[in-house]
């Protein structure tokens, strides 16, 4: 329940604090006075759409703040425990509106968007006024009230079958776009084609390279190797093999009177030794050597192409081999595609399907409602003073519906007044006073009074009086039980029956507007009434008061005209 609201500096309230009870409470005041401002400030703790004209002249800021009181199980706790905010019994609302820029906001002093104070301002208040009105001629407003009233576990499997079935879509369309369209695979195709057709295999390019290098420089190498043979075991004397093995004789001859020179000795036969390796090695690749032009026509070919290719894929000529592979897993997933979109448009129909048989449970759940729900709403006009109303809900089922979580159906009550006159639309009723009595009835029929609710009644009242006004009266009592139902009201009739009442007063201060409010105690509740039935300065007035409160505590009194 709303504990406290204090105001500051908001439109034309410079400072307003005050405290709020449980049950049904009245705020009166005459016409003008401000007493729907009280309401907007609430409005604007709750998330409304507001401005920097919101701020009273001359200040630099509004400053609203608003505490309330949640039960444990009240749905703001579990809203608070997904923002990770610390919950209490206790929750405060703060929101500044500055003259210049943008408003703030805060919830138990941590700072939240204007979007997040909307969604728990929706779980702490309802507020029902000429806006809710509006509302009310809307079908998807007339759904939500009528589901109010049906097992919670039909909506939900409705809602679930809406999940899967988005998700199936997702995955469906996830997989069309991965899969591409039929140029994308033609061109898959053509491209690992050509690189099949290369063939180029990992680690050849190296070796085509140095083959190629070979062979294009055959008769360097061949001169070379001729030469460095020569040098190393020509039949001249100068070669290297020949004065090595000389010399290793010498030393050899010398050892046996001087070991100093066994270690010399061994490095000369070692010597000696990778000289012959060495030209054999030499002799080998030579005899290898010769002319082959066509062989080296055909690596500078393929290398070509090879680089070719590169150029065409954009990546080094070594990266083919991975681009091949990569191509190929592209085009088996491509080739994949029939058989798992087959799988997944199968997936698709079948949750499409339950969808739509948990989507005519409900239609058959909100017609029974329907029945349940249009009668209660009659009975409670019918104490509202419209004994001839007649309330129809027309409830359309589209078999074609797209998949929605709401499901298959529109929503539309009829509303008739008087007697010979055909129900119509909600939204083509012309009468205010009409508006809000069948507003009333639907709150106090759908069993929305209690849980802890908290409701803002703004001049719902308007347009009716007399005995009429008595039951409105009586019936924001009975919203008030339970939980908190708070009305601007300028009916005597309605004011006598709330638990407590305020008196909204505007007075000029210092060339400004300022508006207060006052709670009222017994005696001033009998003034404040008696002001109401336009005659509050007469002793038939006030007794008329006193008569109209005792009525408002007990409900089964007679009703004084």
């Amino acid at each position: 329940m709303l504990r406290s609201l204090a105001i500051r500096d908001f439109t034309i309230i410079e400072r307003l604090e005050l405290e709020f009870e449980a049950g049904f409470g009245a705020i009166t005041g005459e016409t003008g006075a401000g007493k729907s401002i009280l309401v907007d400030a609430l409005a604007q703790l709750l998330g409304d759409r507001g401005d920097s004209t919101l701020a009273a002249e001359g200040s630099s800021q509004a400053d609203l703040t608003a505490a309330f009181e949640l039960d444990p199980d009240h749905p703001a706790q579990a809203w608070l425990a997904g923002q990770a905010m610390e919950a209490d019994e206790l929750l405060l609302l703060r929101r500044v509106i500055p003259a210049e820029g943008s408003s703030r906001a805060w919830v138990n002093g941590q700072p939240v968007t204007i979007a997040q104070l909307r969604e728990l301002g929706r779980l702490l208040v309802e507020i029902h006024g000429q806006h809710e009105h509006q509302r009310l001629g809307q079908s998807t407003h007339q759904r939500q009230w009528l589901d109010r009233q049906i097992e919670s576990a039909v909506l939900e499997r409705v809602t679930e079958t809406a999940g899967r079935h988005a998700s199936a879509v997702a995955a469906l369309e996830s997989l069309l776009a991965e899969a591409g369209n039929p140029t994308e695979r033609e061109l898959v195709e053509f491209q690992l084609r050509e690189l099949d057709k290369l063939g180029l295999a990992e680690g050849e390019l190296e070796q085509l390279e140095i083959e190629q290098r070979r062979l294009a420089s055959i008769d360097d190498l061949q001169r070379g190797t001729s030469l460095a043979l020569e040098a190393l075991s020509g039949d001249d004397e100068n070669s290297a093999g020949h004065r090595v093995n000389q010399a290793l004789r010498a030393i050899q001859a010398l050892t046996d009177r001087e070991p100093e020179l066994i270690e010399a000795g061994e490095m000369l036969a070692s010597a000696a030794v990778n000289l012959e390796e060495a030209a054999r090695s030499v002799q080998r690749l030579q005899d290898t050597l010769e002319h082959d032009p066509e062989r080296l026509a055909a690596i500078e070919g393929r290398l070509a192409r090879v680089l070719e290719l590169a150029r065409k894929h954009r990546i080094e000529p070594a990266e083919l081999p991975a681009r091949t592979a990569e191509l190929r897993r592209r085009l088996d997933r491509m080739s994949a595609f029939d058989e798992q979109r087959g799988t997944l448009e199968s997936a698709v129909a079948q949750a499409q399907q339950a969808w739509r048989e948990e989507a005519r449970t409900l239609n058959l759940s909100r017609r029974k409602a329907a029945e349940r729900l249009g009668a209660e709403v009659e009975r409670a006009l019918t104490e509202l003073g419209m004994q001839e109303a007649r309330v129809e809900f027309t409830i359309e089922h589209d078999p074609d519906a797209v998949v929605n979580r709401h499901g298959a159906d529109r929503v539309e009550i009829l509303f008739s007044a008087n007697p010979g006159q055909s129900p119509r639309p909600l939204s083509r009723i012309a009468s205010g006073g009409e508006l809000s009595r069948f507003s009333l009835a639907l709150i106090i029929a759908a069993g929305e009074s209690g849980r802890g609710t908290v409701r803002i009644f703004d001049e719902i009242d308007a347009g009716v009086g007399g005995e009429t006004a008595h039951a409105v009266g009586r019936f924001l009592r009975r919203a008030g039980r339970g939980g908190q139902a708070l009305c601007v009201t300028h009916l005597a009739q309605v004011a006598a029956c709330a638990d407590s009442q305020w008196k909204v007063s505007k007075s000029g201060h210092k060339g400004r507007t300022r508006v207060e409010l006052q709670p009222l105690d017994a005696a001033g509740r009998i003034d404040e009434i008696a002001r109401m039935l336009g005659a509050s300065g007469s002793e038939a007035a006030r007794r008329h008061a006193e008569v109209l409160l005792e009525q408002g505590r007990d409900s089964n009194a007679p009703r004084q005209p």
